[in-house]
This record gives structure tokens, sequence and C-alpha cells, in this order.
């Protein structure tokens, strides 16, 4: 036997008892509040891991991802026991409740719409059969005192958390109530809620820990087990395949049962390998001498070498290459599952059908004999730290244990977040809160009909009955009006001839981002004129233009009467300067003459908490000054809510419009950065990815958005994006002739395909939908139009 692994079995010796209580059954002495378990002589320590998108991963990202984790593997030494576990568990319900669904808000209006959202979510996680899926790494090492293992596990945690990093992971170290509560929800499957433990309540009450988490009434039979009224079974793989897919692991684990898989992996020192591998070398080398000399003495000396005592030594010289040109390790590992089931004839399906995986797999999946091993097995398999089953090893390769994948996809279920679909891949709840993002910037991209006005209003129906916060939206086609009727939102409709007016100069206290509001509110002015006349502005004219700013608010600061366009035309007029009757020629037709919009005082009420701009009815002409004057009012309003301490939700749709020209793009470029620095949180919408992605300032801020929701994109839309975002070509397939509703989100650094599918049947699908099949049907439905 290997030195290292004797030592290693030695340590890990326990006392032989048979317990005799549902405490006995659990090996853990002793437990600390930061979350380490002490095992007789050991100490381990329970970090989560966040999966990511290996699944949908390009070939080469696959084999870079292969590689981080072999180096991951690689960097335990022979000091330390590794447990890699996948825990299939049932959500939470109650929490599930407290985090996600929304509460009601005693306003009909709003409670008719939480209803039907809060059902919906509860339907659709029955059809996910509550299951979620948390991935754990567990290292035991031998330490003579708790704070030497304090001290180990803080040095490993760093050095883990670079190597997570650089595969796109995270990892999150487990405090004690974590740890029990993974225990606790296995050993009581069914009992989730019920869950509080309180270290210090415990010692102070005399209490065991193990009390709050031990099974009720265990009992251990010949291959399966009862924890209450569910039953179990632990099984082993015993048959390895010569060739290891790295789906094995995802397809064991993507049954929609409890179900805990592990790893256990226990690193050989090179030196001691080599020399084992040498050793067995030599041993197969000195059969064949003996064979060819027993060939020889019977005179037989065309007799060839017996093929399996050849394919023995050139597997052999492949493992010592491996070990010694490729840095591969070796590694002892045993793998075990252990699931449960409401009854024995359901444990029993459920064994045939991981079976039946594995048998997929080139692998043998078998049950542990005897009432005892099935609770060592059990032991084993849980993310406590031990293995009892040591002598049931398979000698691997680094790359051979890398093949057991534990990353499969990436998924988001966020406290406090809204629903945004299904994930494509697992079918479980795409949950995103946009406050957990270093900013919570957001576009939403698409081609016509792929679902973006759908998927923004059901964005915006949630922010209204989720929180108090004000939404504000720019319309350019009167798509929001109807969600406005619905929930008492404000609609003010801008175009000519209309009587809703919003002057262009409105200014609040703290305007513009660069601390000189006037400077700024100049840099719009002249976006205006230059949207306008579709020409530049020179020097001379933004020199004469800024003087004439500061002269009518300094009026406005004596007399308090806000100023107009049409106070600035004359106040241009009024200067010496040629280029300022210029300026003001250029003003006239949208001060005086038919397009002036936005040259009067504002008359409508931009203090209502939900307010849609509606400039559908604006001239085509107009439309990027509509815009533009809109974006500067939701400047004004952002402003004074950040000083109130009150959030603004903001929607723009046709986004890309403002990217007409540059002194328009200047300003909202600087609209933007004012958004992120003063708690609001802009939502862009555009079907014309290719118009922004020509503007640097305009790339730079998609780049370093945090929230993107792309749904079906066109072909050149398409290659930017995957240049811009780094997509891969296996997941362009899921914005390429995507479904409606159907897409990829990016959510920091992860990429979620998902599909978004709404019931046709309810309110909110009836309320959001713009196909015109669906409108013809509702009318048809209320008698207004014959079949």
């Amino acid at each position: 036997m290997l030195k290292s692994y004797a030592k290693i079995r030695k340590q890990n010796k326990e006392k032989i008892h048979v317990p005799r209580t549902a405490q006995q059954t659990i090996p853990i002495d002793t437990v600390y509040e930061d979350g380490i378990f002490r095992l007789g002589t050991r100490y381990s320590k329970t970090y989560r891991f966040v999966d990511i998108n290996y699944s949908i991963a390009s070939e080469e990202s696959k084999e870079n991802i292969i590689k981080n984790y072999k180096d991951i593997l690689n960097s335990f030494d022979s000091t330390v026991t590794v447990k890699i576990t996948i825990n299939n568990h049932k959500i939470d319900l109650a929490q599930f409740k407290d985090d996600v669904l929304l509460k009601l808000k005693n306003d009909e209006r709003y409670d008719r719409f939480i209803r039907e959202y809060n059902q919906m979510l509860l339907e659709n996680m029955a059809r996910c059969e509550n299951i979620i899926q948390e991935k754990y790494i567990t290292v035991t090492c031998y330490k003579k005192d708790v704070t030497d293992a304090r001290i180990f596990f803080s040095r490993l945690f760093n050095d883990l958390s670079s190597h997570f990093s650089r595969l796109g992971s995270a990892l999150i170290e487990l405090n004690l109530n974590e740890r029990l509560k993974i225990l606790h929800d296995f050993y009581r499957n069914g009992e989730e809620e019920y869950f509080d433990f309180d270290l210090s309540y415990n010692a102070k009450n005399g209490r065991s820990f193990k009390d709050d988490i031990c099974p009720r009434a265990p009992v251990f039979k010949n291959k399966y087990f009862q924890l209450g009224d569910k039953y179990g079974r632990v099984l082993y793989i015993s048959k390895y395949p010569q060739f290891l897919k790295d789906k094995i692991v995802a397809d064991l684990c993507s049954i929609n049962k409890n179900l805990m898989y592990s790893m256990d992996i226990i690193s050989i020192p090179t030196d001691e390998a080599v020399t084992e591998t040498e050793n067995r070398l030599l041993g197969i080398a000195t059969n064949i001498a003996n064979y060819s000399r027993k060939q020889a003495a019977n005179n037989n000396f065309a007799g060839s070498i017996p093929y399996d005592m050849e394919k023995q030594q050139e597997e052999i010289k492949e493992f010592l290459d491996d070990l010694t040109v490729r840095d591969e390790k070796m590694m002892l590992v045993n793998i075990t599952i252990v699931h449960l089931a409401d009854s024995l004839e359901e444990l029993d399906a459920d064994t045939e059908v991981l079976k039946s995986i594995a048998r997929s797999n080139v692998c043998e999946l078998t049950p542990l004999f005897f009432a005892s091993r099935q609770l060592d097995g059990l032991v084993t398999t849980l993310p406590i730290g031990i293995n009892r089953l040591d002598t049931m090893v398979r000698t691997l390769l680094t790359e051979s244990v890398a093949a057991f994948m534990p990353f499969r996809a990436q998924e988001i279920m966020e406290k406090g977040g809204i629903w945004y679909g299904n994930n494509a891949i697992t079918n479980n709840m795409i949950i995103c809160n946009k406050e957990n993002l270093k900013n919570p910037n957001a576009f939403v991209l698409g081609v016509p009909g792929a679902g973006k006005s759908f998927l923004v209003k059901q964005e915006i129906e949630l922010a209204m009955a989720s929180t108090d916060d004000d939404i504000l939206i720019c319309d350019p086609e009167g798509e929001y009006d109807i969600i406005m009727q619905e929930f008492g939102g404000e609609i003010i409709e801008i175009y000519a001839g209309g009587k809703d007016y919003i002057n262009a100069m409105d200014i609040t206290l703290g305007y513009g981002d660069s601390g000189d509001p006037y400077k700024d509110k100049a840099q719009f002015i002249l976006s205006l004129i230059e949207s306008a006349n579709r020409g530049t502005v020179s020097l001379e004219e933004r020199s004469i233009l800024d003087r004439c700013i500061n002269i009518v608010y300094q009026d406005f600061e004596k007399t308090g009467v806000m100023p107009t366009l049409k106070t600035l035309r004359e106040t241009l007029i009024q200067q010496p300067e040629p280029q300022a009757k210029s300026l003001a020629l250029k003003m006239e037709l949208f001060t005086i003459g038919s397009m002036d919009l936005f040259a009067h005082h504002t008359n409508v009420n931009t203090k209502s908490r939900v307010i849609s701009y509606n400039i559908h009815k604006l001239d085509k002409n107009m439309k990027t000054m509509g815009l533009l004057v809109i974006t500067d009012q939701i400047i004004n309003r952002v402003n004074e809510n950040w000083k109130n301490g009150k959030r603004t939700h903001i929607f723009l749709d046709e986004f890309h419009v403002v990217y007409s020209n540059p002194e328009s793009a200047t300003f909202f470029n600087s609209a933007w950065r004012q958004f992120r620095k003063r708690d609001a949180f802009p939502t862009g919408i555009t079907q014309n990815v290719e118009y922004l992605l020509k503007d640097e300032e305009a790339r730079s801020i998609l780049s370093n958005t945090e929230f993107i929701v792309m749904l079906n994109q066109a072909a050149k839309d398409r290659e930017q994006l995957a240049k811009l975002l780094k997509i891969s070509d296996e997941q362009m397939s899921f914005i390429t002739n995507s479904q409606p509703g159907s897409g990829l989100i990016k959510h920091g650094p992860n990429l979620v395909p998902f599909i978004n599918k709404i019931p046709k049947h309810t309110f909110m699908y009836q309320t959001n939908t713009t196909n015109p099949n669906d409108r013809k049907e509702k009318l048809i439905q209320q008698g207004l139009l014959k079949r």
C-alpha cells in the first residue's frame, strides 16, 4: 500500500461502535461558529461554489475550464482529503415565498396582478419539482487544534478563491448555520423551513447541536435505509470506463429528486506515485522476461509477448509519462450517491434510473450491502469531511478526475428579485435583482417581434407592484399606454397641436454631472439645435450660447420665473455678435415656429409616481428632439428623487435614436452617468444594435452594462455582440432564430439562456401582448370583431 495512503487511513481510523441513538449516527465531535467541524483529530470546512455554463461552452472554452479545474485539483497535497459534493434538494417554500413572492398593496389595481404573478411563480416552481442544485467542496485537514486549523483554512480560502475566479466561478465560505442546515435538510427532508440553530443558546441550555439536525427514527437495512418517513439508498461507482465522458456527473444529477453526489479525492505525492509506477513497470517487465525465458527453454523462439502483458506495459509507461512529463498527479477516488424517496417502490425505481444513466456512460452503480455499510456510505456522501469507504478507491490521474466535471449551467435566483423566465438548460426559474450588480444599468435588445416590449412591460408592472419607486418611461410608439391605463399611470402626450407641454429649459438644483448646471444645460441645448438643424454649431456660437444661458438663469434666480426656449432666443437676438443672430435663426423653427412644442412652460403633472411620455404622434423629424427633452426632464426628476432618498426606474425605448448626432450622444452619455450615480435604474431598449455599436461611447456604455437581455438578433448584430460581450458560438445559438421571449440574459459575468413564456389566458399576457393575432382574438371575444 502507498505510504501516504496508509498514513491517511491510519489517521481516518475510528473506534468501531454501534450507534444506539439517532445522534450517534452523526460522526461530528465539535462544531464552531465559523463553520469548522472537529472529527476526532481532523478538522473540516465546507465552501459552496457557483456553477458556470460548462454545458454550452465552446470546445476551446471547455478545454480552458478543464485546465483550470485540473489546477484546482492539483493544488491539494497529500496532507488533506477533498470532497466534491452536488446537492439536489427541495426549495425551502417558506423562504421562497418570503424572498421572491410579492406582497399585496391593498390596491386592487395592483393586487389583481400580484396575486396572478405569485400564483404563476408557485405553479412554475411545482413544474420544476421544487429542486435546486448546490455545489460544495469540503476539505479535511489534520491539525493539533482548532487554531491551527483556522490558520490553514484561511490561507486555503484565499488560494481556492483565486482558482475558482479564474474559472468564472466564485467560492463562498459556509458558516456553522449554513453547514448544519445542509445536514438538517437531508436528515429531516420535508422540514426544511423549521431549522434555526443558535450555538450560544444550545450551549447555555446544555443541548447538543445533534439534537437539532439528527434524523428521526433512522433505520439502516441491507441495501437501503429509512430516515423518518423517507427511504434512501447509497450507491457507489464500482466500474469505471476506459474513456470517461465529461457529462456523466451532469447526467447523474439531472434527475429531479433529492440526491447527494460526492467524490472523495486523496492526492498522492508525485515522487511516491512515480516510485510506485516504476515498481509496477519493473514487475511487468520481469513477467515479460520470465515468459520469454520459458518460451526460449521450450525452443519457441518465434513466440510473441501476450497481448495483455504488452497492453499493461504500454498503459503503465503512458501513466509514468503523465506523471513525469505532463505534470499529472496520481489521485485515489471513490464516488458515492445517496438518494431519497417517499416509498421503497419509488426508491427502487429511482435507483434503476440512476443505474441506467451510469450504464449509458459505461459505468456501473452498485448499492452498498449490509446496514452498517449503508450508514458508512451515508456519512461518506454528506459534506461532513469523512470517508469511511476508503477500501473502494480507484486510482486515476488528474485529467481523469477532471472528467467528472461538477459544473453544468449557471443559475440565478436572488432574494428580492423578479422573474425573467426559466433557464433553457435546467428549466429552473431565473430571479434577478439588479441591486446585487456592480451597476443597475440595463439593456433589452432584439429584432421586431422578438418580445422586447412584452418583457419590458412585464418589468415595469413588477417594479410598480413590488416597490414604491418612481417609474419614468420614454414611449416613442405609444406601446405603454395600456399598462398606464390599467395601473393608473400618467400619460403625457407630446405632438404638434397637442395640449401637453414640456419646457426644455426646466432645471433643478444639482442638474448635470460636471458641477456646473448651466454648462451642462448648454450642452443639452446644443444637442437640441443640432438635432433640429442636422448640422454642427461653431465654437463662436457655443460661447455665445453659453453666455446667454447664464444670463437667462440669473434672471430666473432673481424672479423665480422659469425661462423657456423663447426667452433664450430673445436673449440671443439682443447680443451684438452676428453669430448670435445666426443661432436665433436656427432656433426659430422650434421656438416661435410650427415646432414650438418644447418652448412653452410645462403644464402637465411631472410629479406623478408613474409617467409615460408618449411621443408616438410626434413628427418623425422631431423624434430625436422629443427623446432629448424627455431625457432632460427625467434627469431633473432623478435629481429630485436622489435628494429625497428615492429610487427611479427609467425605460428608454428606441434608444439608438439619441445617437443620431454627436451632440445628442454626448448629452446622453452624461445623462447615463448621472443615472448610475443617483440611484436610478436605467433601461435602454432598441432593435437597432448596429447603430449603437458604431458609436464609441455607446459601445462603452453597452460593454460596461451589467444586465442585458438579448432576444432574437439580426445576423450583423449577433456578430458584433459576440465580439463585444465574448459570447461563444454555442451561446449565440440561443439568440439565433429564437422564439419570441427566448434568448440570453447577461447578469454580471453570467450568461444564462432563458425562455419567458406567460400563459395566454392570464391578465399579464392579455395586457402586454402586441401580437396582432392576440389582439384580434381579444376583439372577437369582446364581440367587437367576427371570426
